[in-house]
């Protein structure tokens, strides 16, 4: 059985056996965060869609990013919210916690429009068009993955908001984040007949790659994701190659 699934079990049977929900999770916590993991999986698969992208026609953008702080994809789902209410996405396959390729892609897009004013359809396509741009899932590289972190959902009570903190009894929700100095690796493919219309010239870019190069390095250091502004999500770049395909 993998590290997910049998987090999963001991959950179900500690609550079979009438144990504490917390201290349950607590030891759930501790073995998270002792656990080595084994990524070179991962990164195959990685090298694989590498190797499709360029046979594609496209060029391609390999990225490793460190987490500064802690990082954590997926709030609303994935396998562990099932035990801490707080879920990050994770691959049962592959036994490991990873970034969606779409909510990296999201984030770019995002950006895009921040910074110019454009939805960027032609670059990232809409209900009309197929986009010019792919990202692939972030799978992680290393062996210590998971650390402990909790939230203080404490600023309502009884449905309203709080007047002040001093009025509420604050319940710590304990779960898992990606600790720090953690790195990241995942792929964008640029097709090679990206047109990008007037964005060009508002972000004085030559070509779809330094676009999304840009996009990217900006999008890295204000948070690929949610909870940003309590410092989560921010990546600093180790490395990104281009693959240019003649």
């Amino acid at each position: 059985m993998n590290f997910g699934l049998s987090c999963i079990n001991t959950f179900i049977e500690g609550i079979l056996r009438g144990e504490d929900k917390e201290e349950i999770r607590k030891k759930i916590i501790e073995r998270a965060e002792n656990q080595t993991f084994n990524t070179s999986l991962s990164q195959q698969l990685t090298e694989e869609i590498k190797s499709a992208l360029i046979s594609l026609d496209y060029n391609v953008v390999d990225v490793i990013g460190r987490v500064n702080y802690k990082a954590i994809s997926g709030l609303s789902e994935g396998l562990f919210r099932l035990i801490f209410e707080v879920g990050i996405n994770y691959d049962e396959i592959l036994d490991l916690p990873y970034i969606p390729g779409s909510t990296i892609k999201g984030v770019l897009r995002s950006n895009l429009y921040e910074l110019t004013g454009d939805e960027g359809n032609e670059i990232f396509g809409d209900k009309e068009r197929e986009g010019s741009v792919i990202v692939s899932d972030a799978y992680p590289i290393g062996e210590k993955l998971f650390v402990g972190d909790i939230v203080n959902p404490h600023y309502y009570q009884g449905g309203r908001p709080v007047s002040t903190e001093y009025d509420v009894n604050p319940v710590p929700i304990l779960h898992l984040a990606i600790r720090e100095n953690v790195k990241f690796r995942f792929l964008i493919g640029v097709d090679k007949r990206a047109k990008l219309g007037k964005i060009g010239e508002k972000l004085n870019v030559r070509n779809a790659v330094e676009l999304v190069a840009l996009l990217l390095l900006y999008s890295m250091k204000t948070g690929l994701g949610a909870r940003s502004t309590k410092g989560y999500n921010f990546f600093e770049v180790e490395r990104m190659e281009v693959k240019v395909n003649e």
